[in-house]
């Protein structure tokens, strides 16, 4: 039976990744910082009649990585499908937020997909596998005060682009998603800061579903949300103009992105 590892996969789009996997039969391995929400998904998947792991594991570490993909293939060998979904929203002011703060976000939001893929190159090519990586609006629009969650997102739709020139030969499958916001830890506390009436969140678990689906169809890419597919294609044509725009309600993203300490998905 095939298995996945999941990172962040204790709450959020990883929860609702893991849960669509498992109905599909493959048995899940979950990362994340804090063991008790892994267990409650681990609880949720093996209801669903396939196996769960639980690889606690802090990705900002390059041991901790190591470590992770070594316990895993110890249990149940070589890796089918790698999930690189753990995020961190470190958010607000450049300026006031500390060295260790900027380090752990660009390790967890881009060093440790990059590692992690690089660690698991040789089961995906002998299994023939697949790779998902999760990014954002902010991969084709940076947004105010978002710099450190930007410049992640972006390098990881370059690294992931670019891979596919190795991948595909190899018949490594590389699926890009990029959902629109999602109810989580992460991003509750920017809906009410947002000031907008009705602020409009996407269900993790129907965003899981979603990005697996498009996985087993053979997609190279998965996007929607209307406001999020609206303001690409805008900035596409007309950056200029949108640039303007967010300039102009920088002070709300301020608020926004300032809602709440950084928080992992």
């Amino acid at each position: 039976m095939p298995y996945a590892l999941v990172t962040g996969g204790g709450a959020g789009i990883g929860r609702g990744i893991a849960q669509a996997l498992a109905r599909r039969g493959v048995n899940v391995a979950l990362c994340g910082r804090r063991p008790q929400p892994l267990q409650h998904v681990a609880a949720e998947i093996e209801a669903l009649g396939v196996a769960a792991l639980v690889a606690p594991a802090d990705l900002s570490d390059p041991a901790q990585r190591v470590a992770l993909l070594a316990s895993v293939r110890a249990a149940w060998g070589p890796l089918d499908i790698l999930v690189n979904n753990a995020g961190l929203l470190a958010g607000g002011a450049l300026h006031a937020q500390p060295a260790s703060q900027v380090a752990q976000a660009i390790a967890i939001n881009l060093l440790a997909p990059i590692e992690l893929t690089r660690l698991a190159w040789a089961d995906l090519q002998t299994q023939r596998g697949r790779l998902i990586f999760i990014g954002s609006s902010m991969s084709f629009v940076p947004q105010p005060f978002a710099a450190l969650y930007a410049a992640g997102k972006m390098g990881l739709r370059g690294f992931a682009e670019a891979l596919r020139y190795e991948a595909e030969p190899a018949g490594v499958q590389i699926l890009m998603a990029y959902p629109p916001g999602v109810r989580t830890a992460m991003t509750a506390g920017m809906a009410a800061a947002s000031g907008v009436p009705g602020f409009h969140l996407d269900a993790p678990e129907a965003a899981g579903e979603r990005i697996v689906q498009a996985l087993y169809k053979g997609q190279r890419e998965v996007a929607w949300g209307v406001g999020e597919q609206a303001l690409r294609r805008l900035f596409a044509l007309a950056p200029g103009l949108v640039r303007r725009g967010l300039h102009t309600q920088r002070h709300r993203w301020q608020r926004m992105m300032s809602a709440r300490p950084p928080q992992d998905a």
